[in-house]
C-alpha cells in the first residue's frame, strides 16, 4: 500500500520554490572580483557556525530517536546521513551519539509522534537556512539553498509517515 504523502510534483514544485529562492538571493553580486569584504567573511562565519550547530543538534536528534525506536533505523539512517553530510559542509565534523538525550529533550512513546518531531525539526531549519541566505556570499547561498531543499524533503516525507 502506498503512503499517502506528498506527491512527486508537490516536492518537486517545492524544491523548484526554494532554487528560485536561493538564486534569487545570489543573482546580486558586485562586479568586484576581489572576493569577499572582511564584514561579508565575518556574516558567513556566523551563518555556517549557526547552520553547523542546527545540523549537530539535528543530528543528535536523529540518533536518540533511533536509540528509542530501533525499528525506525532503517528508515532514518538516511535521513540521518544527509544530516551528517550538511554538519560536514558546514565545517562540523561528526561525534560519537550521546549517550542519554538532553534533559526537557526526551523522545516521543509513540514512534510516529517521534516521526512528526523529526518532521517538524527538519522544517524549522529547512526555514532556518532560508532566513540565512540574503546575508550570505553567493558561495555560500548555493549551500544553504541546497541544504534547505533537503531538508524540506526530508520534513515533507517524514510528516507523511507520521
Amino acid at each position: 500500500m502506498r503512503d499517502a504523502g506528498p506527491t512527486r510534483r508537490t516536492v518537486l514544485t517545492g524544491l523548484g520554490a526554494l532554487v528560485a529562492v536561493g538564486l534569487g538571493a545570489t543573482a546580486c553580486t558586485s562586479d568586484d572580483s576581489s572576493g569577499p569584504t572582511p564584514a561579508q567573511r565575518k556574516a558567513d562565519d556566523e551563518i555556517r557556525e549557526r547552520a553547523k550547530q542546527a545540523s549537530a543538534s539535528l543530528l543528535d536528534r536523529y540518533d536518540a530517536v533511533i536509540a528509542a525506536h530501533p525499528d525506525l533505523g532503517g528508515r532514518l539512517r538516511p535521513y540521518a546521513d544527509e544530516v551528517g553530510l550538511h554538519l560536514t559542509a558546514f565545517g562540523g565534523t561528526r561525534t560519537p551519539p550521546p549517550v542519554s538525550t538532553p534533559p526537557g529533550e526526551s523522545v516521543p512513546v509513540d514512534a510516529k509522534a517521534a516521526l512528526a518531531d523529526l518532521a517538524s525539526r527538519e522544517q524549522r531549519g529547512a526555514d532556518g537556512r532560508l532566513v540565512d541566505l540574503p546575508a550570505a556570499t553567493p558561495e555560500l547561498a548555493r549551500v544553504l539553498a541546497s541544504v534547505s531543499a533537503c531538508q524540506f524533503v526530508h520534513a515533507q516525507n517524514l510528516g507523511s509517515a507520521a
